[in-house]
């Protein structure tokens, strides 16, 4: 099928919601601490150091963000599938439609 009709089909749309919610709740699990510590360097209770150190934990998280979402759509959609624990529930609540037989 060419690249073109394949982005026209239910299963394409599929795999693009997936990405995307996959992308969104990775990037909110390596952010949403950040923006806690930041809310807790404004309120006094951080100070900038221990503020750098949390900077400097997320720049590690990065990498491993960068790698699956680097990655050819058919392995990364493989590799969003494989992260049971979050994909579990997602595929649950958004079920793969179903691809008319070949034949």
């Amino acid at each position: 099928m060419s690249q073109k009709r394949w982005r026209d089909t239910p299963e394409w749309a599929w795999e693009q919601a997936l990405i995307d919610a996959y992308d969104d709740y990775r990037w909110h699990e390596v952010l949403d601490p950040l923006t806690a510590a930041v809310r807790r360097w404004e309120a006094g209770e951080l100070d900038h150091v221990d503020l750098a150190r949390a900077a400097g934990r997320i720049r590690k998280q990065m990498s491993p963000i960068d790698y699956v979402f680097s990655q050819k759509r058919e392995m990364l959609v493989r590799m969003i599938e494989f992260d049971e624990e979050w994909s579990g529930p997602w595929i649950a609540a958004h079920p793969r439609p179903e691809t008319p037989a070949m034949g």
